[in-house]
């Protein structure tokens, strides 16, 4: 059997001066796939040296390459108040509905958008904000995948449970007293179109959030009717 030849590369990029350095070295650490590596920073450049066969080098410079277009990407956040979804959901290390994050923001009284083809999301919020809603949104939605029906139903009260800090069966109790919500033979469902059921639950729950909501993009026949067909 032909042994694997270890090799030796460096590879020297640029990194983001908004990250601390402890955070870039775990990110970078944690992508390298190889028995061996150094990772200085300095001069805002990353010095990475990897130690493998040739298959470990091109996997660990591949993730690097994710990591630092992840960080990169958080820095603009920073700095131009905007980043791509690909990219925080990357940091969050989960998934979410980005118009759940929008209105979770925008409850927190942050100014909150996405682009045209939602890739892109827009916000005056820290990063560590953006980046703790899009996590605690994520957890809301495996709380509640069971109790409601649709997407539309589970990313309205995860926005109103992550965005007020309110525990989701309190979101859901006031979605039933006020009829936004009704409980159905395959599990609890909306009523109406899901912005507007926000705007009324925000209302009840903490009357001041209502003001950062703003006015709705404009979707909401047609979210509705897709979610009575669900």
């Amino acid at each position: 059997m032909a042994k694997s030849v270890i090799r030796r590369r460096l590879y020297v990029v640029n990194v983001p001066p908004s990250i601390p350095a402890e955070k870039l070295y775990e990110k970078l650490a944690e992508a390298v796939r190889s028995g061996y590596a150094e990772i200085a920073i300095r001069g805002g450049k990353a010095y990475i040296e990897i130690v493998g066969t040739d298959a470990q080098i091109k996997e660990s410079w591949m993730r690097l390459r994710t990591v630092l277009s992840q960080l990169w990407s958080l820095h603009m956040l920073r700095t131009t108040r905007e980043a791509a979804i690909e990219s925080i959901v990357g940091e969050a290390g989960r998934t979410f509905p980005p118009e759940a994050l929008v209105y979770a923001l925008r409850l927190r009284g942050y100014a909150a958008q996405l682009s045209s083809d939602k890739q892109l999301l827009r916000t005056d919020a820290p990063p560590e904000e953006v980046v703790a809603l899009a996590r605690s949104i994520a957890e809301v939605l495996d709380e509640v995948r069971f109790r409601l029906r649709g997407s539309a139903a589970k990313k309205m009260v995860a926005a109103l449970a992550a965005g007020l800090g309110v525990e989701p069966e309190r979101v859901i109790e006031a979605g039933l007293r006020l009829r936004v919500l009704e409980e159905a033979e395959d599990g609890i469902r909306l009523r109406e179109e899901w912005r507007r059921g926000l705007r009324k639950l925000a209302l009840l729950l903490r009357p001041g959030a209502l003001e950062n909501l703003g006015e709705g993009e404009g979707h909401g026949q047609a979210e509705a009717s897709e979610e009575k067909r669900q």
